[in-house]
């Protein structure tokens, strides 16, 4: 039995919350405990709270590419809602949890190029980061300058260089109890109609990602060609490779994804590397569909894909090649 510590009256946390509502893929038990972390102190103040509750922690921001357990989450969810963009010449401070398609409409009417490529992505710059979200060229961590975290209760700031920002990858995802509190970019003064071209990307994107779609947005990761075996690239037709890599959705429409259905969660009959919660998926459905097919593309490719979401389960955060067993039987394979 976990004994009463007192609540800062800074904090307002909520008990038994439904995971569901706090991802875009609205799927998931219940989280034990959730709070929002508005400035630095309220963050402070929850973490220390769990931690004398003996309590798992995981940071949210808009929950736009999680899966969380059907089991729920035994501890406490603390939402990142630290906001603020304040720009230095060519380079802005901007606070973790602002949302990514106002900083990025902020950011064009400053005319500052560098991310206008990114807009219609979901989510808060702090998911961004720990994904190093990118679109059609551009990656934020290629604009990072330095990143400011909260960790070992103690504020720190780490260069680019530090971070280990890589395709759909940062060492945010490695170190769970970094709190990223605000970043520093440098991007690039540009006369160019910045926002036209990123509405244009925005209604690609619609294309795709549809409004009120029940989706974490790409499943799996691309593939980077540098990274794959000659045995295994052997075996890919050249119209699968695109500017240097190997999109996930065509090695899954490949093997009949497309369509195929487990419970409410399917695969996009339109495109491969999206599964979407058709009303009451839940995470085992999406587990089981995802796994399967993986090990199809593994069976005819001999490629591992490897998930770009995260996967939130029993108070850890893990990628799906280890959540999963099948995805896990193909690790020291390829």
């Amino acid at each position: 039995m976990i004994s009463p510590t007192p609540v800062p009256s800074s904090l307002t946390l909520q008990q038994d919350v439904s995971l569901a509502d706090l991802s875009t893929l609205q799927v998931g038990g219940t989280a034990s405990w959730f709070t929002q972390a508005y400035d630095l102190q309220q963050f402070q103040e929850s973490h220390i709270w769990a931690e004398k509750q003996g309590l798992p922690i995981f940071y949210l921001g808009e929950g736009s590419n999680v899966l969380f357990s059907d089991e729920g989450f035994p501890g406490l969810i603390v939402q990142n809602c630290i906001t603020g963009i304040e720009p230095y010449g060519e380079e802005v401070e901007i606070g973790a949890g602002q949302n990514l398609i106002e900083t990025i409409r902020r950011l064009n009417r400053l005319k500052l190029s560098g991310m206008e490529r990114l807009y219609g992505i979901p989510g808060t710059v702090a998911g961004a980061l720990v994904g190093n979200a990118g679109a059609y060229g551009q990656q934020i961590g290629d604009s990072v300058v330095e990143v400011t975290i909260w960790s070992n209760h103690q504020v720190q700031v780490l260069p680019a260089g530090d971070l280990d920002l890589r395709y759909r990858y940062s060492l945010f995802q490695k170190q769970r109890d970094w709190f990223i509190l605000n970043c520093r970019l440098r991007l690039q003064k540009s006369s160019k109609p910045l926002q036209d071209i990123s509405d244009e990307i925005l209604t690609k994107r619609l294309v795709k990602y549809p409004q009120g779609l029940k989706c974490p947005g790409s499943f799996f990761k691309n593939i980077n060609l540098d990274e794959m075996p000659k045995t295994a690239l052997e075996r890919i037709p050249e119209d699968f490779i695109m500017f240097g890599k190997i999109p996930a959705g065509k090695l899954l429409e490949a093997v009949g994804a497309n369509g195929v259905r487990r419970g409410d969660a399917q695969f996009a009959d339109y495109h491969g590397n999206l599964i979407l919660n058709l009303g009451q998926a839940t995470s085992q459905d999406i587990l089981s569909l995802a796994d399967e097919y993986a090990g199809r593309v593994w069976e005819h490719f001999r490629i591992r894909l490897e998930p770009e979401i995260l996967i939130i389960d029993d108070g850890e955060w893990a990628h799906l090649q280890t959540h999963s067993v099948s995805f896990h039987k193909y690790d020291d394979v390829c």
